[in-house]
């Protein structure tokens, strides 16, 4: 019964995304007690403008990895799709240097960079997923403890300065690619690149490429609208709250892990039942905590300077279970091609919020922000749930 539960993917993810969550929870807490509020808020309007133009330039390579695991069509598929992530890496790499130097900008010299980096770190961190779930939990628990020892020091020793938290950010990308390519022993051969294999994944990329791109304009595009309405130190509050909540998505992210792995292979219907059950219930538990003791642990994590960030993180936790539902169903629409009804839905729920956002921030500020949030994940998760019912009613 203990080598069962010891050796099952979801008790080994759990543990993996609890272990990653400490360490996210911690990390967040260093870069906010490092920086304060107002550079808070400046690197987080930098960090997600550099996230946006990473979904944008991966261009889906890396989504389509299960779809031609599972069709198994091509020899040797996994060294293909290496080899063709590293020649994207190069192309970007020497576009951000040349834009570095024509803009000469910090701002835009970071975000130049940190593109390519990024790109490369999330496309081998979902191949390796794919390959060997445990391990790749095993390589995103050291590469966060490196991280956290690199901010500590930061906290502890410098002075508040947003360039060497940026800095440490760097180091940590850098240090996920490397373990991964020594661990998973991935090999590089440019002079295989295969372009006809690169044509195709972009094609099937297009929509999941598209859909994680309004996933995530539905958590950032916010930030970037409040930073023509108000001062970064409020940014600095909202981030507060979007951080935490992120973090309560830890569970359903290592549940989602597990069905990306589990419906490479077949539709893993008693696997999603028994994911949106759990995930739903753990989400409203937290919800509780956060509706009651939110406020003592914003102060007791980030410090008094930021408790002004409690009634915002109790709007943004409202609309949790609503993208926990999301989260859990994608990989389902990924795996049996339903990309375009992924995309169909999340445009919507974008384009709400981006409408709200616009409506609603003048008016209220960053608790503006998060009502359009809410309201746009409550949107996006009914209609993933009523689409996957439908499909699976269909056959």
């Amino acid at each position: 019964m203990l080598n069962k539960i010891i050796y099952n993917q979801y008790f080994n993810s759990l543990i993996s995304k609890f272990t990653v969550a400490f360490f996210g929870i911690l990390n967040s807490i260093l870069i906010s007690r490092s920086l304060g509020p107002a550079l808070k808020g400046e690197y987080a309007y930098i960090l997600n403008i550099a996230n946006l133009a990473v979904v944008i330039l991966n261009l889906g390579i890396y989504q389509s990895y299960p779809y031609y695991k599972r069709q198994a069509k091509q020899p040797n598929i996994l060294a293909q799709y290496v080899n063709n992530i590293f020649f994207q890496f190069i192309c970007y790499l020497f576009i951000a240097i040349i834009l570095s130097f024509l803009i000469m900008q910090k701002v835009w010299i970071v975000v130049f960079t940190l593109i390519p980096i990024m790109v490369l770190s999330r496309q081998l961190s979902f191949i390796a997923l794919v390959e060997n779930i445990s391990l790749r939990n095993i390589i995103n628990i050291i590469d966060q403890f490196f991280y956290t020892c690199i901010l500590l020091t930061v906290y502890i020793c410098l002075p508040r300065n947003i360039n060497v938290v940026i800095a440490a950010l760097y180091i940590k990308e850098i240090t996920a690619v490397l373990l991964i390519m020594i661990l998973f022993k991935f090999r590089i051969n440019l002079l295989k690149v295969d372009y006809k294999l690169m044509g195709q994944t972009i094609v099937f990329g297009i929509y999941p490429m598209l859909t994680m791109l309004l996933t995530t304009l539905n958590y950032q595009v916010d930030v970037l609208i409040l930073k023509s309405y108000v001062i970064f130190e409020q940014i600095g509050y909202y981030t507060i709250g979007v951080g935490l909540a992120n973090q309560a998505w830890i569970i359903p992210d290592a549940f989602k892990d597990v069905l990306f792995a589990k419906t490479a292979k077949d539709d893993a219907k008693r696997d999603v039942r028994f994911s949106l059950k759990v995930n739903v219930l753990i989400s409203f538990a937290i919800f509780c905590i956060i509706l009651l003791f939110g406020e003592v642990i914003i102060r007791i994590l980030y410090g008094a300077e930021f408790v002004h960030a409690y009634p915002v993180t109790i709007i943004i936790f409202a609309g949790t279970i609503s993208m926990v539902i999301f989260k859990l169903l994608v990989p389902i629409y990924n795996a049996k091609g339903k990309q375009r009804i992924s995309f169909i839905i999340l445009l919507i729920s974008a384009l709400t919020n981006i409408l709200l956002n616009i409506i609603l921030i003048p008016q209220y500020g960053i608790n503006g922000a998060a009502f359009a949030s809410v309201i746009s994940y409550t949107i996006c998760g009914i209609a993933f749930l009523v689409g996957y019912i439908k499909m699976q009613k269909e056959g």
